[in-house]
């Protein structure tokens, strides 16, 4: 092999492998910010005891909405399919059997979330919550993705006298 084929050679070669070395740099995690980015519709909540049994604390049909957007940032709600409307038709004079149903059949709250691909967790840093006890707290919930569903299981809170509540959410289209 003459130099000027040598050369040629060994350029292409370090061409080659530096496309290769910056594609592969370049490319996102499996499971980036990115893959949670859009709209996701509830399919299930159920809390799980110790023993076992599940719960489903919001009751059959429970609706929910989950937004995530790939700047960090996302709101959630989940509502019980059963809530009755208040008799005075206004929401700040509510009775107070109705204001319990309300508190116990809605949970909202918004912030900015982190992803860690290693162990496969999504941490949501809670800004404000229907729940004040949870305001300028930090949740982490363990996610895998199936399909067009998000499932992520979160530990057990002072909302979630259960061991784990799962959760499954599919991307809304």
């Amino acid at each position: 092999m003459n130099r000027r084929n040598l050369f040629t050679t060994i350029a292409t070669a370090c061409l080659a492998l530096s496309l290769l070395a910056g594609g592969a740099a370049g490319q996102e995690p499996a499971t980036s910010v990115h893959q949670f980015a859009g709209t996701w519709t509830l399919v299930s909540i159920q809390y799980v005891t110790p023993d076992g049994r599940r719960i489903e604390p919001f009751g059959p049909g429970a609706q929910g909405l989950l937004y995530f957007d790939a700047a960090g940032h996302f709101a959630t709600q989940v509502m019980a399919a059963d809530r009755r409307p208040f008799a005075s038709n206004n929401r700040m004079t509510g009775t107070p059997e109705e204001n319990q149903a309300m508190s116990r059949g809605v949970v909202a709250y918004f912030g900015t979330f982190t992803v860690d691909d290693a162990d496969h967790s999504l941490t949501l840093h809670i800004a404000q919550s229907s729940f004040p006890n949870w305001n300028g707290t930090d949740q982490k919930r363990t996610f895998k993705f199936v399909g067009d569903e998000l499932r992520y299981t979160a530990a057990s809170s002072t909302a979630n006298p259960a061991e784990s509540a799962e959760l499954v959410w599919k991307r809304a289209r």
